[in-house]
C-alpha cells in the first residue's frame, strides 16, 4: 500500500466518522463545494479518489478470494451496502430471478447459505448465528 493509498484510507475514515457524528456537516460541505471554496473542492477530489480505490478494492477482494464473475460481485456489494433483490435487480436492469440465480451461485462460491451472511464477505465477522466466517 502505498502513502497515497494510506493517506486516503485515513482520509475516508476520518470524514465517514466526522459524518457520523456531525450529519449537518454533508449539508455544509455541500454549500461550500457549490460556492467554489478550493479547499473543499480540493477534499472533495481526495474523497473521491479514496471512495474509488476503496471500491476498487472491495471488488477486487471478492473475486479473488471467492471466484466471482463482475456481476456477482455487482450483486454482493449491493447487497451488503443495503440493498435487496428488487433494487439489485432494477439497478442492474435485470430480472429479480436473475438475481437470485445468481446468488446461488454466490452461495455456492463463498459457502454462505444466506443473504444476511453475505456481510461476513467484507467485514470478517462471525455471521449472526454465531458460527465463524466461511473461508
Amino acid at each position: 500500500m502505498s502513502d497515497d493509498d494510506t493517506f486516503d484510507q485515513r482520509l475516508l475514515k476520518t470524514a465517514q466518522t466526522y459524518a457520523r457524528t456531525y450529519p449537518s456537516v454533508l449539508t455544509r460541505l455541500r454549500a461550500a463545494y457549490e460556492a467554489g471554496h478550493p479547499l473543499v473542492r480540493q477534499v472533495a477530489k481526495a474523497m473521491d479518489v479514496a471512495l474509488d480505490r476503496s471500491e476498487a478494492e472491495r471488488e477486487r477482494r471478492l473475486r479473488h478470494e471467492h471466484g466471482l464473475s463482475p456481476q456477482e460481485t455487482r450483486i454482493v456489494l449491493h447487497l451488503v451496502d443495503g440493498g435487496t433483490v428488487q433494487t439489485c435487480a432494477a439497478t442492474l436492469q435485470v430480472a429479480e430471478s436473475t438475481v437470485r440465480s445468481h446468488l446461488k451461485s454466490i452461495f455456492l462460491k463463498t459457502g454462505v447459505k444466506r443473504q444476511a451472511h453475505l456481510t461476513t464477505l467484507l467485514s470478517g465477522q462471525a455471521p449472526p448465528d454465531g458460527r465463524p466466517p466461511s473461508p
